[in-house]
């Protein structure tokens, strides 16, 4: 398995800059896995809203 991290934009209008960066590290097979966890777990956000920005190799 292959630690992965990957960069959200996690959106809040309350703020002045609209949100801020988060980053979440995944362990996944493959850059394509890693991409389908990381799509998971911004689905399941449980308010707000999660979005990709990219995905790193450690």
């Amino acid at each position: 398995m292959k630690k992965f991290e990957v960069f959200f934009w996690r959106q809040n209008p309350q703020l002045s800059k609209g949100g801020y960066e988060t980053s979440r590290e995944i362990e996944a097979r493959s850059l394509a896995s890693a991409q389908k966890k990381a799509d998971k777990i911004a689905s399941n956000c449980p308010y707000g809203n999660l979005r990709i920005l990219r995905i790193e190799e450690c």
